[in-house]
């Protein structure tokens, strides 16, 4: 998909070794009077199959439907509140459906998702990112990748807190547990606000990519679509033992 001013491309996969993909994943382009507000969001469910498929497609459509009331409320010219307030309420409509859903079938009580979500507003490049759990947003610029999430995870968490090192948390059996997930009890999510510039690009991926083929071998050379496609394979090569989701967006 090309813009004004971005270059989006998406890519999933079930992967080798899962009968059911977990992940769900939107691009959505809502026109204002200033220009097009630009949702970008990466779910990856847990819980089991069914469970997840259903918190991760919960998760998603909340914050679609979040951005989608925002863009309409600012097509009436009248004052809106800051992207930040947004975003924040998306994810507590998330948890609230998640919830609900888990409360109304017995046997989805305790299903959760992780979710990164992006809103941007493509006229001036600013954005607001929404993060729980361990899926990842990425920046490239300058030539190198930065990670601008946080994962809320437990091997993470004792990597902040110094009593693992990097190396340790990649091979330890909880690498996969979560501390922080939509449809867990008190759950906290974190908001944080980027400016971009021209020429840097943004990516928002699940464990199932990263975790296969780290951010030091994504080349965005060419064409964007081409160079997703190209990561997913890599991982697919390499075992593919998770559903792999990728979205970027290339700022011009």
């Amino acid at each position: 998909m090309r813009l004004a001013r971005l270059e989006i491309a998406t890519e999933s996969n079930i992967g080798r070794r899962r009968r059911n993909n977990e992940d769900f994943h939107r691009v959505a382009v809502h026109p204002t009077p200033a220009g097009n507000l630009v949702l970008l969001a990466v779910a990856d469910g847990m819980g089991g199959a069914e469970a997840g498929e259903l918190a991760s497609k919960l998760a998603i459509e909340g914050v679609s439907s979040a951005a989608k009331s925002y863009a309409e409320h600012a097509a009436t010219g009248r004052p809106g509140v800051g992207l930040n307030l947004v975003m924040d309420k998306a994810f507590k409509l998330s948890q609230r459906r998640i919830v609900q859903e888990g409360e109304r079938v017995p046997s989805r009580k305790g299903m959760g998702t992780t979710l990164t979500a992006v809103m941007l507003t493509e006229w001036n490049r600013q954005a607001v990112i929404g993060h729980v759990g361990d899926t990842r947003a990425y920046r490239y610029s300058s030539g190198r990748w930065t990670m601008l999430t946080q994962d809320h995870s437990w091997v993470a968490q004792q990597v902040r807190q110094g009593v693992l090192t990097a190396d340790q948390a990649e091979d330890h059996p909880w690498k996969h547990m979560l501390t922080q997930a939509l449809g867990l009890s008190d759950v906290r999510h974190d908001i944080i606000s980027v400016n971009f510039a021209p020429g840097e690009v943004l990516v928002l991926a699940t464990d199932g990519l990263y975790g296969l083929v780290p951010p030091e071998e994504w080349n965005i050379s060419g064409d964007l679509q081409s160079a997703l496609e190209s990561w997913v394979s890599k991982a697919l090569v390499r075992g593919g033992t998770d559903n792999i989701t990728v979205v970027a967006a290339r700022f011009k």
